[in-house]
């Protein structure tokens, strides 16, 4: 995992992630297993979280500021990380809910030794339970995949005229397409910056209209 850097602004220091840390993000979704995969990917979204909490908590002195994420301290789990922002109305209803369903499967896959597979029933529909990915397909949950002559089709609802045999979606496709569209929503909801370049140059993630909260969502 990259490692949480700063940049000094106008306004002072700022703790910032590479830009590049998209690609290491991007490659934890293709681990070799659902464990592996699970884990690594909620310890990305623990890090955004951390972040924010960061540049958020950035006054007093450094061992009272180390002290929030020691063992005992408030911002020391994953899940009084999640609390914390959305408590604080950084993060929208859709993506507490979302990030809440990746850590009961992360704790499900670390705590349970047996072989798990997101193709599982509970796991399944978890993974279908996500409420952002919405924002781009609107039917998520539903979505059918079946072959074409070209390659492949994903559709709801009658099966296209075009295609032939229709195909299973596995959980853990769908977990890999809902993942890059919940973490776009969390690191702009969250307003995390990314260093550029070594000048100091930072970067925000602005999401297309369709992607933005509902008006009136907690």
């Amino acid at each position: 995992m990259s490692r949480v850097g700063h940049t000094t602004m106008k306004s002072g220091k700022l703790y910032a992630l590479p830009l590049d840390c998209f690609n290491a993000f991007s490659a934890s979704l293709a681990e070799e297993s659902d464990r592996a995969r699970i884990i690594v990917v909620a310890s990305w979204i623990e890090e955004f979280l951390k972040v924010k909490l960061m540049n958020e908590f950035s006054k007093g002195n450094p061992d009272a500021r180390k002290d929030l994420f020691a063992n005992n301290g408030p911002f020391a789990t994953f899940s009084g990380k999640i609390n914390a922002a959305f408590c604080a109305g950084w993060i929208d209803g859709d993506v507490y809910h979302d990030i809440q369903v990746i850590r009961k499967l992360r704790n499900s896959f670390a705590h349970d030794y047996n072989a798990m597979s997101l193709d599982e029933e509970p796991c399944r529909k978890l993974v279908e339970s996500l409420r952002v990915p919405r924002r781009q397909f609107y039917d998520w949950g539903r979505l059918r995949a079946a072959s074409t002559a070209d390659g492949v089709v994903i559709f709801t609802g009658e099966k296209p005229p075009e295609a032939t045999e229709e195909l299973h979606i596995t959980g853990t496709h769908t977990f890999r397409m809902a993942l890059p569209i919940v973490v776009s929503v969390l690191v702009a909801n969250l307003g995390i910056v990314f260093a550029t370049d070594q000048g100091g140059t930072v970067a925000k993630i602005k999401l297309p209209k369709h992607m933005e909260p509902d008006e009136g969502q907690p």
